[in-house]
């Protein structure tokens, strides 16, 4: 029973999107402040998690950041969405039962399995005042209450 308990919990965990969350066993944001008012903001997703999603999360985190140390909006300097490929080998599992009468053996095989992890990861710059209405400028304020 505690096996199956075991495997339930592990199947919840994989077969779920990542949350926005801080970072953890199944992805999520991180930041690191390089400045007075410079950041890097990273997120990464797990298999379930669309690359869209992945950015959205990163730009929600760098929003949050920004009006947590004060400031309004933030330019984005530096950017990049990579995906993190990955792949599992299939495995061949047998087992023999039987008595008196012989030995007998059944096997199965599971497939391996291919996914793709998204992350993206930005390296802003926070400013106070206004907004500029220019490319790559975001309001932080705004952001957050998407």
């Amino acid at each position: 029973m505690k096996k199956v308990l075991i495997a339930v919990a592990m199947i919840s965990l994989v077969a779920c999107g990542t949350e926005y969350q801080p970072q953890g066993l199944t992805g999520g944001y991180s930041d690191t402040l390089t400045g007075p008012n410079t950041a890097i903001v990273e997120f990464k997703g797990n298999g379930y998690l669309s690359s869209t999603t992945a950015r959205k999360y990163a730009f929600r985190r760098a929003a949050e950041l920004t009006l947590q140390n004060g400031f309004d909006y933030f330019l984005v300097e530096d950017g990049a969405d990579t995906t993190k490929r990955y792949s599992t080998s299939g495995t061949t599992n047998c087992y023999t039962y039987g008595g008196a009468y012989g030995l007998n053996a059944n096997c199965y095989s599971t497939p391996g399995i291919e996914g793709e992890k998204p992350r993206t990861k930005l390296q802003i710059r926070m400013f106070k005042g206004k907004t500029p209405n220019k490319s790559g400028y975001y309001d932080a304020r705004f952001l957050t209450k998407a």
